[in-house]
């Protein structure tokens, strides 16, 4: 029976705003709750790649882009789910593809696998850029990971006018929520930009979701051994903040679709 892929973009344009910690510990979320999961790194640093143990003898995304192969070449079997790693010649990649391709090219090539999975976790570069683009035209929905502070504010200002844009092409994104993550709810300076964010969330029409993923050294280190979250310090505070967003998650996903 054809699954009905849906198709979740993690999304800012700062880095080290926690999109790579994040599609990778919903990609083992998804699995651990039976899911079938495909993670696509669009970054050309690599980081999901890297924490995923990908095989770099695989083809890469940038090798899918350039038809050198096919999709399905790409696709690799990891602890975290499936993935098409990234290659640090990506961006150089994305400049010989023709205008179209700069929009639609990543909506072409998963045609052949959607049906497939019924997630497709998709990480992008800290950019605007024709990766980014790529990515928000085939995206059903995005997430916005911010941290507590100004300049992920601005981040996030700048992302939702490039997501109005999209919404020409793709009716059908809808942007989930904003999710704070390492997130220190004794700090002052992070309760008033949790309230910021709250008020640019109603400008987005979405909502701050109300987990937030704390602040943990288990992060780093759960990275460092390239194991996720879950596997590393399953009884760790973050494992469980991702864990209860995730619930928040997949609540917000069945209600659009009974609602839509």
């Amino acid at each position: 029976m054809e699954k009905q892929t849906k198709i979740i973009v993690y999304t800012n344009q700062k880095g080290g705003v926690g999109k790579t910690t994040t599609s990778a510990s919903t990609m083992a979320g998804l699995q651990k709750r039976g899911f079938s999961v495909l993670g696509i790194d669009l970054d050309s640093q690599c980081n999901l790649s890297y924490v995923l143990k990908a095989d770099k003898q695989v083809p890469s995304i940038r090798d899918v882009f350039r038809d050198d192969c096919e999709f399905e070449e790409a696709i690799q079997k990891t602890s975290f789910g499936d993935l098409v790693q990234s290659n640090k010649g990506l961006d150089n990649a994305m400049n010989d593809l023709d205008d179209i391709e700069k929009v639609y090219k990543l909506s072409e090539v998963l045609q052949t696998v959607k049906g497939r999975y019924d997630f497709i976790i998709i990480d992008t570069p800290p950019a605007l850029s024709a990766l980014t683009t790529n990515a928000l035209t085939c995206a059903d929905y995005v997430v916005i990971p911010v941290q507590g502070d100004s300049f992920s504010l601005q981040g996030a200002e700048a992302l939702s006018k490039t997501i109005n844009g999209i919404k020409r092409v793709n009716q059908k994104i809808k942007i989930l929520g904003i999710l704070l993550v390492r997130y220190k709810s004794r700090e002052s300076l992070s309760k008033l930009m949790a309230d910021q964010f709250g008020k640019f969330a109603e400008i987005l029409e979405t909502k701050v979701y109300k987990t937030t993923i704390r602040e943990g050294v288990v992060i780093k280190e759960s990275q460092l051994a390239r194991e996720s979250i879950f596997d590393y310090a399953e009884k760790s505070g973050v494992a469980e903040d991702y864990d209860t967003f995730l619930e928040e998650l997949l609540k917000d996903i069945n209600g659009e679709e009974i609602n839509g």
